[in-house]
C-alpha cells in the first residue's frame, strides 16, 4: 500500500521548491519509466496500477523495478490522481535528482560540444532540446539561471529518457563563461540576425548558447559571444521555432566530427 506520507511528496513533487527541497523528482509513463529504471540514478519507489501489468511489457517493467527498489500497488483511479497527465500509463517511478557541476564535465579531444540554455521557459522544449542533445553527441547540457527545471514532469516526460544519460549542469552564467574560457571553449550564440552556420569555420571545442523563447539571449551573454549564428533559411520564411533550432545548429555543429 502507498503511505500517506508517500502520497503527499507525489503531489509535493510537481513542484519546483519541493523538489530542490527533496533532491527528488517523478518520472511517469512506460517509456520514461523504462529508461529510469535502466539507469544508474537511485529509484526510491514507484508506484504501479493494473493498467501497466496487462501487458508482457508492463509487467516487465514491474519486475524491473521490484527489483531495485519499493513498488506500491493501487487502483488505476489512484494513480491517474496522482499523476500529472491524464493517461500515465500504471507507472509512475520517484528518483533521485543526479546533482552535477561544471567539473563533471569533460570534453573529449580534439572536438566536443555543449549545449547551453539560457532563459528557455518550456519544459517541453528544454526536454526535447536534451533529447536531440544526446542524440546528436552533445557533451553535455547546462542550465543558465530563468531555465525551467531540467526535472519539471514534462521535462522529464519530454527527454524521453535522454535525461537520465546526459549530463545537465544547472549553475550561473559567470561560472559558465569562466569554465569555457579556462577549458578553451568558443561560446556561439543562437540568433536570428547572426550569420548563416558554416560548420567550417567554428572551433573544434563550441558552446551553442539559446536563448528565451520570447527574448532570445540575455544581454551579459551577448557581450560574451565568440560568435552570433543563425540557421540559413530560405529568403522570407519565418525563423524556425527554438527547440527546432536548436537541433539544426546542433547538427550543423556536430557533424564534421
Amino acid at each position: 500500500m502507498l503511505s500517506r506520507a508517500e502520497e503527499r511528496l507525489l503531489r509535493g513533487l510537481r513542484r519546483r521548491k519541493i523538489r530542490d527541497e527533496e533532491g527528488l523528482f517523478v518520472a511517469e509513463g512506460l517509456r520514461v519509466a523504462e529508461d529510469l529504471a535502466a539507469s544508474g540514478l537511485p529509484i526510491r519507489f514507484a508506484v504501479v496500477a493494473p493498467a501497466l501489468e496487462t501487458s508482457d511489457r508492463g509487467r516487465a517493467l514491474a519486475t524491473a523495478l521490484e527489483a531495485r527498489a519499493r513498488v506500491r500497488r493501487v487502483e488505476d483511479r489512484v494513480l491517474t490522481q496522482l499523476a500529472d497527465t491524464e493517461t500515465p500509463q500504471g507507472v509512475l517511478v520517484v528518483a533521485e535528482i543526479p546533482r552535477r557541476s561544471l567539473a563533471d564535465v569533460v570534453l573529449p579531444d580534439p572536438n566536443g560540444t555543449v549545449l547551453v540554455l539560457d532563459g528557455v521557459q518550456d519544459p517541453g522544449n528544454f526536454g526535447t532540446m536534451v533529447r536531440t542533445a544526446e542524440a546528436l553527441g552533445a557533451t553535455a547540457v547546462i542550465a543558465l539561471p530563468g531555465t525551467v527545471d531540467p526535472w519539471n514532469p514534462k521535462a522529464v516526460r519530454s527527454s524521453a529518457g535522454a535525461s537520465f544519460r546526459i549530463p545537465i549542469v544547472q549553475t550561473e552564467v559567470d561560472e559558465f563563461l569562466a569554465w569555457a574560457s579556462a577549458n578553451c571553449i568558443k561560446v556561439y550564440g543562437a540568433d536570428a540576425e547572426g550569420e548563416p552556420v558554416d560548420p567550417a569555420t567554428l572551433a573544434p571545442r563550441a558552446a551553442l548558447v539559446v536563448g528565451n523563447e520570447g527574448s532570445g539571449l540575455r544581454e551579459e551573454i551577448l557581450r560574451q559571444l565568440d560568435g552570433r549564428i543563425a540557421v540559413p533559411i530560405a529568403g522570407g520564411a519565418e525563423s524556425p521555432n527554438v527547440a527546432v533550432a536548436a537541433g539544426i545548429l546542433l547538427f550543423l555543429m556536430t557533424r564534421k566530427r
